[in-house]
């Protein structure tokens, strides 16, 4: 395979060069639907996201239920300059996120076209396959706005030129952290911090306030980020003889 150079990537008002690497946190779901967890209540949920933009992340995904759209809403109110993005696989359900001020779409439909329309009519970004980023393209969403996801064969996919999303899953930190410094290396440039989801006995899930979550995984990207060259060291030390 050809290796196609890295461009930058455009979210939102934001704009990202190729050698920047980025943190997307994924934040509970809110409304109705989603369990009486944290994620139900959105003054919880809004939390959540303060935390994980305190903590450094540069974009938030929200699930994508179908009462999302005022949540995503309060979130671009609190941070204009955020890149939101919004799972779903609903065609009506990302049409009002967009409305709403989403910046970034990613998820399943039956037919994916329908999700490229919906980014295409809206100018925001999209997820989604490599085979998935030129029906994107052609469906009319600008070729900077458009990521590649995947945790297989990350070479390949950065050969391709598409910046390269990787998902960081495990409930064990060290791991992830392991993970996101090895994909950060091989090029991957937007890594998605899941929240951990402890089950309770009577059956009910509670999100995790991402505490350190965020923090930590930007701290190890910043350091791949230095020994690449491509960013100062947040510590110089100078070692004499």
């Amino acid at each position: 395979m050809g290796v196609r150079p890295a461009g930058v990537l455009r979210l939102g008002r934001r704009r990202f060069e190729p050698w920047q690497l980025l943190v997307m946190a994924v934040a509970p779901g809110v409304g109705p639907g989603v369990g009486s967890g944290v994620g139900s209540d959105p003054a919880v949920a809004m939390e959540w996201v303060h935390s994980a933009v305190a903590e450094g992340a540069d974009i938030v995904e929200v699930p994508g239920v179908p009462s999302v759209a005022p949540f995503v809403a309060t979130v671009r109110d609190a941070y204009p300059e955020l890149v939101i993005g919004v799972s779903t696989g609903r065609g009506e359900v990302a049409r009002e996120a967009c409305a709403a001020g989403a910046d970034l779409l990613s998820g399943v439909l039956s037919d994916s076209g329908l999700l490229f329309g919906v980014a295409a009519e809206f100018g925001v970004g999209v997820v989604g396959s490599l085979t998935e980023a030129a029906r994107a393209v052609e469906a009319g969403v600008r070729p900077e706005r458009v990521i590649v996801e995947g945790s297989r064969q990350v070479p390949d996919l950065v050969a391709s030129g598409w910046p390269v999303l990787v998902s960081l899953s495990d409930s064990d930190l060290a791991g992830d952290l392991a993970r996101a410094a090895v994909f950060g290396w091989l090029g991957a440039r937007v890594f998605r911090v899941l929240p951990v989801l402890p089950v309770f006995p009577v059956g009910r899930v509670f999100p995790v306030l991402p505490v350190g979550r965020v923090r930590e995984t930007r701290r190890a990207l910043s350091m791949v980020s230095a020994i690449r060259g491509d960013s100062p060291p947040a510590y110089a030390v100078r070692g004499l003889a």
